[in-house]
């Protein structure tokens, strides 16, 4: 035994034998039995551990923020408070134009490398489009970060306003 735990009187060391010749003390229950309900009052929390009182939802349930806040793309666009993002409306856009971009830059070196020659023209038809999926991969891995980012910022904006925090 430690200094730090001292031995309670009829309790065994531990890993020792449970007293009551290794039966239950509550007959053939390992717990106390049940005992009658609360009626309409909270348990002490200190009585159980793990028990706590539920949290407080008297603010109101929280509802799920809107992207733009009402209003067109145009008008978001120009809210100089920022407080509506145009950024999740915007993304869909920019992957499309990313990707047509991206595709004539691999079909113009495509054309570019068999004018070198030969040799390069089939290489880079081999292997340029690795390249091409790198920078597609690239620029959805940043766009999902921007919306993620927005997602994250609505979501404490919502629940701010519900707290009367904003």
């Amino acid at each position: 035994m430690s200094e730090n735990t001292p031995q309670q009187p009829g309790q065994p060391p531990y890993g020792g034998q449970p007293p009551h010749g290794g039966q239950p003390p509550y007959g053939d229950q390992p717990y106390p039995p049940p005992q009658q309900p609360y009626e309409g009052r909270m348990p002490d929390p200190g009585l159980y551990p793990g028990s706590e009182y539920p949290p407080d939802r008297a603010a109101g349930p929280f509802s799920p923020p809107t992207h733009s806040g009402g209003g067109g793309f145009l008008s978001a666009l120009f809210d100089y408070s920022f407080s509506r993002y145009i950024t999740p409306s915007v993304v869909k856009v920019v992957y499309i134009i990313v990707t047509v971009l991206l595709a004539l830059v691999w079909l113009g070196g495509i054309v570019a490398a068999f004018q070198a020659s030969v040799w390069a023209g089939i290489l880079y038809l081999a292997f340029g489009w690795i390249v091409a999926l790198v920078y597609l991969a690239l620029a959805r891995i940043t766009l999902e970060f921007f919306v993620a980012v927005i997602s994250v910022s609505e979501k404490v904006n919502a629940y701010a306003r519900r707290d009367g925090v904003s």
